[in-house]
């Protein structure tokens, strides 16, 4: 599955499991249909080094471990693209 969201911000953590050491970590809203910001924030792994502000992309599940490169990799979402346009019908 995969979502459109908006980075809102960053995580900086000193410790993280081996799996995500090297991995940058965003904070992004999921946006609703007529993209309308949801209540929630998700932690997202970032690889394609989206900054606050930007529409990204999000993949859920194994497509965002996969995404990372690491299908053991402890991830549930991922920043994989950011959006440049959208052409959404009324």
């Amino acid at each position: 599955m995969m979502r459109i969201a908006e980075v809102v911000g960053s995580v900086w953590a000193t410790r993280k499991v081996e799996s995500v050491r090297s991995l940058k970590m965003l904070l992004v809203r999921p946006l609703e249909a007529g993209l309308k910001p949801t209540a929630e924030i998700w932690v997202a792994a970032d690889v394609v080094d989206a900054g606050v502000g930007d529409r990204v992309i999000v993949a859920l599940g194994r497509a965002a471990r996969l995404a990372v490169g690491d299908d053991a990799a402890a991830v549930s979402a991922a920043v994989i693209g950011v959006v440049d346009s959208l052409d959404m019908p009324a």
